[in-house]
C-alpha cells in the first residue's frame, strides 16, 4: 500500500505542539481474537533505535574522516478508533549522541566533537503503511551535511531510514545500498491483538561515490549499522490525554 493512494486510503497526518496522529484503516479482528477477552483499544508503541556509523572526504591530499554514534528513542500509541487506526506520539528523544570529525590539511590539522557539530540526528516517523497483513513503518533520521568543519563542498550523510521511507528525496537510493540484513521494519496486525510484541531489526548500509569538486574529483564514502527495536504492548482501556 503506497501513501497517499486512492485504494489505500491513508489519511493527512496532524501536527500538534506535542503531538502527532497518523490515520490508517483498521481490520477488525477475527472472531477467534475477540473471544479470547476484550479487544484491545490502543497499544504502546516504543522504538528504540541504535546507530554506528563513518563517513570520509578524500580529495587526494586533504582528508577529512568522522565516525559517530547515537541512539534515538521514540514512543507514543497506537489508538483503534472505528476502522481506523490514530498513531499518536508522546516523545523523541536523542541519546548517547557521539561525534568526533578530524581533517588533515596541507597547512594544519583539525579535530570535532560532538559539541562542535553543526546539526544533530533528528528521527520523523512518518506514517504507519498496510502492505497484505503486514504493518510497516516509514521512518527517517534526517541526512547531515558533511564535513562539519567545511560548510562549502560537503556531500549529504545519509543516516538510517526504513524500506518505506527509502530516503525518496535523496538522490541516492538507499534502500539500493543496504548489503547486509534489511531495513524493512513491519509485523503482521494480527500480532497486536495477541498480546505484547517485541521484534529487532538490524541492517548494514555502506555507499561511495566520485564527485566532481572544483575542477578535480574527490572520493566520498559513508556507512554505518543499525538496531531497531520494536515494542508494542496492547491495552483494553482508552488512553488518557490529560496534559497532551
Amino acid at each position: 500500500m503506497q501513501a497517499g493512494s486512492g485504494a489505500s486510503r491513508l489519511f493527512k497526518h496532524l501536527l500538534l505542539p506535542a503531538l502527532v496522529l497518523i490515520f490508517l484503516p483498521a481490520r477488525v479482528p477475527s472472531k477467534s481474537q475477540a473471544d479470547r477477552g476484550e479487544t484491545p483499544q490502543r497499544w504502546e508503541v516504543s522504538i528504540n533505535l541504535k546507530t554506528v556509523g563513518d563517513y570520509r572526504l578524500d580529495e587526494g591530499g586533504p582528508v577529512f574522516a568522522g565516525r559517530y554514534s547515537f541512539t534515538i528513542c521514540w514512543s507514543g500509541w497506537l489508538e483503534k478508533e472505528d476502522q481506523d487506526y490514530l498513531l499518536y506520539r508522546i516523545d523523541s528523544r536523542l541519546l548517547d549522541w557521539k561525534a568526533e570529525e578530524t581533517a588533515s590539511l596541507t597547512e594544519n590539522s583539525g579535530f570535532l566533537t560532538a559539541e562542535d557539530f553543526r546539526e544533530r540526528p533528528a528521527f520523523s516517523l512518518k506514517y504507519i503503511i498496510r502492505d497484505g497483513e503486514d504493518l510497516c513503518l516509514d521512518f527517517i533520521v534526517d541526512p547531515m551535511a558533511v564535513p562539519q568543519a567545511r560548510a562549502e563542498n560537503g556531500f549529504p550523510l545519509l543516516l538510517p531510514s526504513s524500506e518505506q521511507n527509502g530516503q525518496r528525496e535523496s538522490q541516492i537510493s538507499y534502500n539500493a545500498h543496504v548489503t547486509k540484513g534489511s531495513n524493512r521494519v513491519e509485523f503482521p496486525e494480527s500480532a497486536i491483538y495477541a498480546g505484547p510484541m517485541s521484534r529487532t531489526f538490524t541492517w548494514e548500509w555502506k555507499y561511495q561515490e566520485w564527485v566532481p569538486q572544483e575542477g578535480r574529483t574527490v572520493l566520498t564514502s559513508q556507512s554505518h549499522t543499525v538496531e531497531v527495536g520494536l515494542s508494542i504492548t496492547p491495552h483494553v482501556s482508552p488512553p488518557k490525554r490529560a496534559g497532551l
